[in-house]
């Protein structure tokens, strides 16, 4: 076994081309948007940073939740989780059109919309004003900003003392369940106040839990994709990505898709049984004749499909098996996002536009370039992390 002391990947093409891609992409998007497409603008806008910002905070969450769990499996991919959980200040940055675009986007900023309904009128006094849900989205990103920080801070503290490392180590292990909590505290106020408050008159307490656990899914697939990746480009890292740890990365994968469909047929559940217009209404609009395929590919093909396939051990430990797997996975949380919030603006049924597919390529452009510098900045393996170091230690016994 080499050492963990590794130079660095050279990410450089990949951070010009995703610039200039997602520069270009999101050019086009705002001239669209200034031509007469404004409000399809932030609509789009707003589905694709969802998607994009849900990767940055499943990853947050995973890296507190690794650093808890312990195990080698978790410190190898600690790296990029923190790269990706770094772009949540450029998240935040990135928030502003949805500000700029929110009467186009949430229906309670309207007051002819509130005089109209008794329910959200009740809302709009002391929760859905728009100076609550900015001084909200500041708190929400300041906490979230600070626990990147926070372990970032103290991985490379770890990195370059060796004699404080495991000091280290158990600081950021004995924080992890406190940020756990703060973590699904936090997201619920995002979730419901970005996503479910499109539908104002509708609620649901499950519906955060959906958004934490997609965003959980999408972190384990996006690492399993750079492992992957990294160990193609790293010998050290390619020794390191055993099946045996490729196996337990496809475990949690399978569990998490396992907890993501549990939640949403509990939610189905709960508001059908209840008959109550205010909230079957939402399912009623997702369940109609021109969004049902979409809802049914994502309960055949975003869980039984993949929850079948991920039983094959096989599976889960060939590299490029697991790989497809998790590409899958991803666009399946894409569509997700898709089907939760663009009925909610009144579009008829499952259809992509332009302003869709741009949208998302310019946003994740700009979010492929960050997370690449991210990756590129540090070891690519935290080199004095207790669990590889006694990885390494035994395989030299």
């Amino acid at each position: 076994m080499t050492s963990l002391k590794l130079p660095p990947i050279d990410t450089a093409k990949a951070q010009l081309t995703a610039l200039v891609i997602g520069a270009l992409a999101l050019l086009v998007a705002v001239i669209l948007g200034f031509t007469g497409h404004a409000a399809g603008f932030f609509q789009s806008y707003l589905v694709s940073y969802l998607f994009w910002v849900g990767l940055s905070l499943g990853s947050l969450a995973l890296l507190f939740i690794v650093h808890l769990a312990g195990g080698s499996w978790g410190a190898i991919i600690v790296r990029p989780l923190e790269a990706a959980a770094s772009a949540v200040p450029l998240l935040a940055l990135l928030f502003v059109p949805i500000l700029l675009g929110m009467s186009d986007l949430y229906p309670w900023v309207h007051a002819e919309y509130v005089a109209s309904e008794p329910t959200v009128a009740d809302k709009t006094g002391w929760y859905l004003n728009v100076g609550f849900f900015i001084a909200r989205a500041v708190i929400i990103f300041a906490v979230f900003s600070l626990g990147s920080y926070l372990y970032r801070h103290l991985s490379k503290r770890q990195d370059e003392d060796e004699s404080t490392a495991p000091r280290s180590g158990y600081r950021m292990k004995n924080l992890g369940g406190v940020w756990i909590v703060v973590y699904i505290l936090t997201m619920t106020f995002a979730a419901f106040d970005w996503a479910m408050s499109v539908t104002p008159t509708w609620y649901s307490g499950v519906y955060p839990g959906i958004i934490m656990a997609g965003q959980v899914v999408s972190a384990i697939a996006l690492v399993i994709l750079v492992m992957v990746n990294l160990a193609a480009r790293s010998p050290t890292v390619d020794r390191l990505l055993t099946p045996k740890r490729l196996q337990d990365l496809g475990n949690m994968l399978m569990a998490v898709i396992m907890f993501w469909a549990y939640l949403q047929v509990s939610q189905l559940i709960i508001q059908w049984s209840n008959n109550i217009v205010e909230t079957a209404s939402w399912y009623v609009i997702r369940f109609s004749p021109t969004w049902l395929g979409l809802a049914a590919f994502i309960l055949f093909f975003g869980f039984f499909a993949p929850f079948m396939i991920l039983f094959s051990r096989w599976v889960k430990r060939t590299r490029r098996a697991l790989a497809t797997v998790a590409v899958w996975a991803l666009i399946v949380q894409l569509l997700n996002y898709f089907w939760f919030i663009v009925p909610g603006f009144g579009r008829q049924g499952f259809q992509l536009t332009v302003l869709d597919v741009l949208m998302l390529v310019g946003l994740g452009g700009i979010w492929v370039a960050v997370y690449a510098r991210a990756l590129t900045a540090r070891n690519v393996l935290p080199a004095n992390d207790p669990r590889l170091v006694k990885v390494v230690a035994d395989h030299h016994a």
